[in-house]
């Protein structure tokens, strides 16, 4: 029995950098993370609370920046005459009440701080296609007026 000769262990180069500890990145008189946090959450909630001004172009409507009224700010417009027009529109387009369609549009309509418009008309794309666009426009539009 001949025994194997063990040879001393030796990190090689390439190694010794990933052992070594990271100094901590500190920035001299530079906001922390919970001061910039609040910051932040405090520019949301100053966009969330600012006026609703309505556009009126296609291309304004369209544009990606671009939200629906929330239906409590909708002036005209009540949740229950909205969910008719819906109807009314679904309808003519694809010739039934698709009642799960109709209902995803009133929740998506009811969110706090407005829905992005360029995301409804990806929505009715899949749905509606080509008629997508000319949805979504009379749907903002009946909700400004």
């Amino acid at each position: 029995t001949q025994k194997a000769k063990k040879r001393k262990f030796i990190p090689s180069e390439a190694n010794r950098d990933i052992n070594v500890r990271k100094p901590r990145l500190d920035v001299e008189g530079g906001p922390s993370l919970s001061e910039i946090r609040a910051a932040n959450e405090a520019a949301d909630r100053a966009a969330a609370s600012a006026p609703f001004v309505p556009q009126t172009t296609k291309e304004g409507i369209l544009s990606p920046d671009s939200k629906f009224p929330t239906l409590s700010s909708s002036p005209s417009t009540s949740p229950e005459s909205l969910k008719a027009f819906v109807t009314a529109q679904i309808v003519d387009y694809l010739g039934e009440e698709e009642t799960t369609l109709i209902e995803f549009i009133m929740k998506e309509l009811g969110k706090e701080g407005g829905y992005k418009v360029a995301s409804m008309l990806d929505e009715m794309k899949v749905v509606l296609d080509e008629d997508a666009e000319e949805f979504v426009l009379g749907l903002y539009r009946k909700m400004v007026e």
